[in-house]
């Protein structure tokens, strides 16, 4: 019989792991198996892009959002997600995605992998906490969502006094919880975990149990636009672009863009593997962290869903037919989740308010996970130098151990990236920033899988197999990320991600060429055995010297 091996032995092998690939044990290794699904599950959280995209999905298919969309998405998201795990185990390092490229392929295809993985990280945080202060102002601090602004004087009264303050605040309590160590952002997860399920759990009985009959007049399966007013003429059967020349398409178009709302809600389970460095047992357990996180979405999520979609009240209010008044055209121009509030009053009542309370509480910590999962890639593409200013931002705390500098730089640029989503599209900004979060994160997981498809040696490393469905069901995943990446760059309803995708990705080209082709070295040892070891023991004689003093 083998004997079981004690916490410390799997510490000690994972410690040993990583030095093999040329890292000293920095950060703090202390999450279990647990901790490692609850960041992946905290950030997918879906109280946060399945409330906020919600208004979204019904205004291009009205339920088919829902009850074909999700289901739809789930099975690629799935795809992706084990295609991912797979290799997660294989390399069990921060930063993930970056390292992955790198060493299956080569420091060029790991460059670029890292930049996309980093644009998506800097707007998945920007988007989920934008989100999040838009709520916590809706719900708990009973403001609206921040106003449309017709000319450039107006626009700075509006930063200075909206949602973007609340987000502000709230990142700045988050980046505080997670340099304090990742003890407490492990615990707050867990928290996350259970408070998603204990606020899904009753919105779905008290809707099943006491809601009110569905006044939508929507199909359960049909697709039904709800938006027939905006820059987009969803009617009549077919999608009408409404500006510029007049163009039609089918209304399946409208459907598919739809799925913007699934998508999106399924971004960041990559944190599982950004976190590796801090889980015990890190090459089963992030693999089983990202897969998972996953697949107890999809299930949880869709159960929610169904619940809210099967008791609307008149939808009229939010879409009506013309868009004089912003006050009450449908918030999925703001993706504000009014939506989701309103259907939780119309069937609860007071009950509906305290529950939307709740979610905004998801939300924020959501944000939390989302700080901490960036924070990490960051500093790992940071440890090789691959970025301007690495020097400072690959420093880790000797106090907390934790990328501090890196947390600082992520949060900074998520606002900032906010400030300049929402001065660019005003009430649009969320659409934004989701659409470039969805793209450029896929991008990243989309050229990992590809590699693991086209590559071979890295298998000999991995603990957590597909077997001989591993290359098919890698083949999907990108077949459906090439997909997505058209798909959610169309120009609808204020999206500019599509220019904001080329000039990125030009701006890249140029730094590449004139730089980084010749500077980067790519994934590099930070020293022998021993001088890694020392390393970790410098780290050790400063945690002493605290519990002494």
């Amino acid at each position: 019989m083998t004997q079981a091996r004690s916490r410390d032995d799997v510490i000690q092998q994972d410690v040993a792991d990583l030095h093999k690939l040329g890292y000293a044990q920095e950060l703090f290794r202390s999450m279990g198996g647990f901790s490692n699904f609850a960041i992946s599950f905290s950030i997918i959280s879906i109280l946060t892009g399945a409330v906020i995209l919600y208004d979204y999905g019904l205004a291009w298919a009205g339920k088919a959002a829902v009850t074909l969309g999700w289901p739809l998405i789930t099975i690629f998201v799935l795809a992706i997600a084990a295609a991912m795990a797979e290799i997660a185990s294989a390399y069990p390092t921060a930063g993930g995605l970056y390292y992955w490229a790198s060493r299956m392929k080569n420091k060029d295809w790991g460059w670029w992998t890292a930049w996309l993985n980093l644009i998506g990280q800097f707007a998945i945080v920007a988007g989920i906490n934008y989100a999040a202060a838009g709520f916590i102002n809706a719900t708990i601090i009973e403001r609206l969502t921040a106003p449309t602004f017709t000319n450039t004087t107006e626009i700075i009264p509006g930063i200075l006094n909206g949602q973007l303050v609340t987000m502000g605040i709230l990142m700045l309590i988050q980046l505080v919880m997670n340099i304090r160590g990742i003890n407490l952002v492990s615990m707050l997860n867990q928290v996350s975990v259970w408070w998603h399920i204990v606020i899904v759990a009753a919105v779905v009985l008290l809707i099943f149990l006491t809601g009110k009959p569905d006044q939508s007049g929507l199909e359960t399966f049909a697709i039904q636009p709800l938006d027939t007013a905006g820059s987009w003429d969803n009617n009549l059967g077919v999608v009408h672009l409404t500006y510029g020349p007049a163009v039609s398409y089918p209304i399946i178009l409208a459907f598919f863009f739809s799925l913007l709302q699934a998508n999106w809600t399924y971004t960041g389970y990559d944190a599982s593997a950004h976190v590796a460095e801090e889980t015990v047992g890190a090459r089963v357990a992030s693999a089983w962290g990202l897969f998972l996180s996953v697949a107890v979405s999809a299930v949880v999520g869709f159960i929610f869903l169904l619940a809210l979609s099967t008791h609307l009240p008149d939808m009229s209010a939010l879409f009506p037919p013309s868009l004089d008044d912003p006050a009450t055209y449908s918030q999925y121009y703001f993706g504000g989740g009014v939506a989701v509030i309103e259907i939780l009053r119309y069937n609860l009542g007071q009950m509906g308010d305290v529950l939307s309370a709740g979610i905004a509480i998801a939300m924020a910590f959501c944000g939390l996970s989302s700080v901490a999962s960036a924070g990490r890639m960051l500093y790992a593409f940071s440890r090789d130098d691959g970025l301007p200013g690495s020097g400072w931002l690959k420093k880790v705390s000797h106090t907390y151990r934790t990328p501090a500098n890196s947390l600082i730089a992520i949060v900074v640029i998520a606002w900032l990236f906010t400030v300049a989503a929402f001065i660019v599209g005003t009430g649009t900004a969320i659409v934004i920033v989701t659409a470039i979060s969805t793209i450029f994160l896929y991008a990243a997981y989309g050229i990992c899988i590809y590699l693991g498809a086209t590559t071979d040696e890295w298998m000999k490393e991995r603990v957590w197999s597909l077997g001989r469905w591993s290359r098919p069901i890698a083949w999907i995943a990108v077949a459906w990320v090439l997909v997505l990446m058209v798909l959610f760059s169309f120009p609808t309803s204020g999206n500019i991600s599509w220019p904001f995708m080329v000039v990125t990705v030009l701006f890249l080209l140029v730094y590449y060429f004139a730089s980084a082709r010749r500077t980067f070295k790519g994934p590099r040892s930070m020293g022998d055995s021993e001088a890694l070891t020392e390393i970790e023991r410098e780290f050790s004689h400063e945690a002493e010297k605290l519990t002494t003093a």
